[in-house]
């Protein structure tokens, strides 16, 4: 008895929804249910009107990209620096580019100065131990630094896996850089490595500096010549490395 009666009550519930659904217009309307959920609803309306500042939110997310992707640049950068620092038991301190020279972007202005212990001639160096300058000039807490290319840029260099080939190093319109004073007798090749020599004042030898790209020479020449370029782009560079001693 109390099932029936039970029945008969769900009957009758579900012919007076079916009379409010038919009085609001509602009863084929399968969406209406949906439509009055909030949470589905708002994602909607979020879709179909996205907010006024999406193009200034992409905007933020990109520099904060380009943010974390110079940070990650930078990290990895000093960790080459730490990593010849403890290889080679350098005396090492590293230090941001500033700026360029306005009048000749081959000189680099750094963060770091007598402060720290930077002296003149002291070599400048990126990544796992490649040379790209040396300091020029010293300040109370800044530093001037000339790029190898430069063409005021001289040092003693050798040549060759045992080093045994010595020459003179110069700067060639900011571009590239010079071997001079190679003995004819001495065998030079495309490829073959430059690095700092042990002539260099201030300088450990053995740090890369570039490799041969062309070897010029002929026969009533005393000496040869070659050109050497960098391993790397100085333009792309932002950290480097001062080595204060050995």
């Amino acid at each position: 008895m109390l099932k029936r009666n039970i029945q008969i009550f769900l009957l009758f519930f579900v012919a007076a929804l079916l009379l409010i659904f038919l009085k609001t217009g509602h009863i084929f309307d399968i969406g209406f249910l949906f439509r009055k959920l909030p949470a589905p609803q708002q994602t909607v309306n979020r879709l179909l009107n996205p907010p006024d500042n999406l193009a200034e939110e992409y905007n933020k997310l990109l520099s904060q990209n380009t943010q974390l992707q110079s940070l990650a640049a930078e990290n990895k950068e000093l960790r080459s620096l730490l990593s010849l620092k403890e290889k080679q038991n350098y005396q090492l301190i590293a230090a941001n580019i500033l700026s360029r020279d306005l009048l000749n972007q081959n000189l680099l202005i750094l963060d770091v100065g007598q402060n720290l212990g930077v002296q003149i001639g002291q070599a400048i160096v990126v990544d796992d131990g490649v040379m790209i300058g040396k300091i020029i000039e010293v300040r109370q807490d800044a530093s001037v630094a000339r790029l190898l290319t430069d063409n005021l840029s001289k040092i003693a260099v050798s040549v060759g896996q045992e080093q045994n080939i010595s020459g003179i190093l110069e700067g060639s319109l900011g571009l590239g850089m010079n071997l001079h004073y190679i003995p004819q007798e001495q065998e030079l090749k495309k490829g073959d490595l430059v690095v700092s020599s042990r002539l260099s004042e201030n300088i450990p030898a053995g740090l890369i500096v570039g490799q041969i790209e062309t070897v010029e020479f002929s026969e009533e020449d005393l000496f040869k010549q070659a050109i050497v370029t960098p391993l790397i782009d100085y333009n792309n560079i932002s950290l480097v490395g001062i080595i204060l001693g050995v």
